[in-house]
């Protein structure tokens, strides 16, 4: 009995030895790998990275909501000049170009816009896109449609206006891509 007492005892420690030589080995081959870089991507690197030759929105109502979006963005975060160039450029590739040709200083008066309403502490705490797909019509040989949006402008500690505003967009001939033409404020009371 004694001889199997022995052994069933050398049994177990060997046993025991490779749970811990295995145990050993998982928590130190993770910690041999090093640390993971990892990039968390900003708002603000979301608008700066946006390809639109490649990935242009899909729909009117998307590219809408992209032009809100990278307006909340300038309105509120933190960026650098080169950024905030990025940001305007993806602005200009949503506009039509007629709009861009009846304004040829369109990235200044975005910048302008932009510095005025962050220096008088206004930012774009929300924005609403219609969900109804507008309808469309034809106007001299282009589809074209409005899309509205609301948008929430808060202006500092002095609370939220929110203002609903009607993009109106043309389809390109070429690519087939929305394009915003122009916008308007509505009234409240407009249907």
């Amino acid at each position: 009995m004694k001889n199997g007492a022995v052994i069933k005892a050398i049994v177990m420690t060997v046993l025991a030895a490779i749970v811990v030589l295995g145990l050993y080995m998982v928590f130190t081959r993770s910690k041999k790998a090093g640390p993971e870089e990892s990039y968390d991507i900003t708002v603000v690197d979301e608008i700066t990275t946006t390809n639109l030759e490649k990935n242009y929105p899909a729909s009117a109502r998307k590219v809408v909501e992209l032009y809100a979006k990278t307006m909340q963005v300038l309105y509120r975060e933190t960026y650098n000049d080169s950024q905030e160039d990025k940001m305007v450029a993806v602005i200009e590739g949503l506009m039509d170009e007629e709009l861009l040709a009846a304004n040829s200083s369109f990235a200044k008066s975005i910048k302008n816009e932009v510095k005025e309403r962050r220096e008088g502490d206004y930012s774009i705490s929300a924005f609403v896109v219609q969900t109804k797909e507008p309808d469309e019509v034809m106007v001299t040989g282009r589809k074209m449609c409005n899309v509205d949006c609301l948008i929430n402008l808060r202006h500092g500690s002095n609370g939220t206006t929110a203002n609903y505003y009607q993009f109106v967009m043309r389809r390109e001939k070429e690519t087939g891509n929305w394009k915003i033409l122009g916008w308007t404020i509505k009234d409240n009371n407009d249907d």
